[in-house]
């Protein structure tokens, strides 16, 4: 299955805070309360920004009988302050939700995400896509291992 959809694609964000952006995300996804989406991310970003650098960042969370991993994307042209590591704006995040219960494939999957978005070829192509399609056509398939 397709490790993101282009229903869950939101191509030009003007949210003005990250619980904004985060909020527009958790809307996207029609299979969870986003109540509980904004709830599970927010402690998240409590414990520290997912702000990763290069304009990314990856928040996520653990939903309670969530059947597989779903994974949200914004582009934020402007940019919004995610208190990154590197106190720059981000333009590209990333919500990754995952099974409460499977530890392992969260920490795989944020990995596999972390390594794609450090790529800035892969960064420039999605604030270059023209549709949400094209974003999600570049996101390889969801495999056991990956």
């Amino acid at each position: 299955m397709p490790l993101l959809t282009e229903e869950h694609v939101i191509l030009n964000s003007g949210a003005q805070s990250k619980k904004a952006l985060i909020t527009d995300l958790a809307q996207t996804i029609t299979s969870v309360d986003p109540d509980q989406v904004i709830e599970v991310v927010m402690a998240r970003e409590q414990l520290g920004s997912t702000g990763i650098g290069h304009g990314v960042a990856i928040p996520h969370g653990r939903i309670p009988d969530l059947i597989h991993p779903i994974v949200a994307l914004a582009r934020h042209p402007a940019g919004v302050d995610f208190e990154a590591i590197d106190g720059e704006p981000v333009h590209i995040v990333v919500l990754l939700l995952v099974p409460d219960d499977d530890n392992r494939r969260h920490l795989e999957l944020l990995a596999h995400l972390a390594r794609l978005l450090q790529k800035p070829a892969f960064r420039k192509s999605i604030m270059e896509a023209e549709s949400a399609a094209e974003i999600a056509a570049l996101f390889p398939e969801m495999t056991a291992a990956a």
